[in-house]
């Protein structure tokens, strides 16, 4: 034993008993620390799931709230308060009580010109309505009657009065429903009017009736400026901007009767007419 160890009265051992008591109480602390953390984060955790929890049950529930909001989205064709009224609403902020959103998107779906419809609460008292609507492209002359139709070929409504659409002459309709594809002789000439019109659409031109009864197709610009031509001829010139390019032609020079016909190799030429 050392002299010092004998002055303080400490034996050989005691430096190792101080050595493991510091080891012990760094492992305490750690040990105590662990488990704070542990607790925090389990209050975390609790509280997080009490907070979605309590969110999921107004959600659930928000069926029975009053809604005193309407909002609408994604409507061109119809007014806020027309897709309210399909939906079975009443517009206005009064307090409205709605029957379950699930039926108020069957009722909206319902209407031909409703693509696709979505219900939802934004707050508890806040409905919003998100529709995708179709796009009336056409008509079809039925009897005394109208056909508007989608570029799908889907009717949209049945009207006496001439919509300011592109007549579409030489389809025989053969059965109609509306909200369902309008049926024809000629299945594969309505696939090439529809493609014909979209492609009319796509490239920014209008025609004021598209003549399908014959095998030279007649797209009328003006009733006295037509571009004739079959289908591939017509939608590769409309598709590369041929068309395009001649009409601008004919219009800056004024002129707005006559005939534009394209050949196979893309070549255009116009007869003016005899007035």
């Amino acid at each position: 034993m050392s002299d010092d160890n004998k002055q303080y009265g400490l034996k050989e051992h005691d430096s190792y008993d101080i050595e493991e008591l510091h080891a012990r109480i760094e492992k305490r602390n750690k040990e105590k620390a662990d488990r704070k953390k542990k607790a925090r984060n389990k209050a975390i955790i609790i509280l997080v799931g009490f907070v979605v929890l309590v969110g999921a049950i107004i959600f659930s529930l928000s069926n029975f709230f009053v809604v005193d909001y309407i909002e609408v989205r994604g409507n061109t064709h119809f007014a806020d308060e027309e897709i309210i009224n399909i939906a079975h609403a009443t517009p206005g902020k009064n307090l409205i009580y709605h029957t379950g959103r699930a039926e108020i998107k069957d009722y909206l779906e319902a209407n031909p010109y409703i693509r696709k419809a979505s219900v939802h609460r934004k707050l508890p008292s806040t409905l919003v309505i998100k529709v995708e609507e179709r796009t009336e492209l056409c008509a079809l002359k039925y009897d005394d009657d109208y056909l508007v139709i989608d570029n799908s070929g889907m009717l949209l409504k049945k009207t006496g009065t001439k919509p300011l659409l592109t007549l579409i002459k030489g389809l025989v309709v053969s059965k109609i429903e509306l909200g369902q594809s309008v049926e024809v002789e000629n299945e594969e000439l309505r696939e090439q009017t529809l493609d014909i019109l979209n492609a009319m659409s796509k490239n920014d031109l209008y025609f004021v009736t598209l003549d399908m009864s014959e095998m030279y197709i007649k797209a009328y610009v003006y009733n006295g400026l037509v571009c004739k031509g079959t289908y591939s001829q017509l939608m590769e010139a409309m598709n590369k901007g041929r068309l395009h390019t001649v009409l601008e032609k004919l219009f800056e020079d004024g002129i707005q009767r006559g005939t534009i016909t394209f050949s196979d190799e893309g070549y255009a030429s116009f007869e003016p007419s005899i007035e």
